[in-house]
């Protein structure tokens, strides 16, 4: 059963979550769009279920993002030419240009104006890390 650590590391977790959303709302996308976005940017194409794995979403979830993305016209589903059983997603100039509208500090590698570590001192800083690393480390060996 989880305890006051467990629900304190969730709550900052949904607050730095919501923060990064906040800032992407004038923008009209949400962190997961941008995620897709870049992701596709930097590929030829990915499929789907590739992108459901990115995501960490159920295919359901994942199809309902790629339908909001192509709707605005920043994706385009094609059939594999090698298997056209396979689509592939690719991001269309639009889309490009979409996510270049998007300051880069406002997505780019976790980062944005907002450091939620700016309130810690280095030895506390290395200590959380130590301290959520083996958190974690026995949440994965637990059975």
């Amino acid at each position: 059963m989880g305890g006051r650590a467990m629900e304190l590391v969730s709550r900052t977790h949904l607050a730095w979550k919501r923060r990064v959303a906040r800032n992407l709302v004038p923008f009209g996308l949400s962190p997961k769009h941008v995620y897709v976005l870049s992701k596709l940017a930097a590929d030829d194409g990915l499929s789907p279920s590739r992108i459901a794995e990115l995501v960490y979403a159920d295919r359901p979830t994942t199809t309902s993002l790629l339908d909001t993305l192509e709707r605005n016209g920043w994706i385009a589903r094609q059939r594999n030419p090698d298997n056209r059983r396979e689509v592939q997603v690719r991001i269309t100039p639009a889309g490009r240009r979409k996510l270049a509208s998007v300051p880069e500090e406002r997505w780019r590698n976790g980062k944005t104006r907002f450091d939620p570590e700016a309130g810690l001192t280095a030895k506390e800083r290395a200590e959380l890390i130590r301290l959520l690393t083996k958190l974690h480390a026995w949440i994965e060996t637990a059975e």
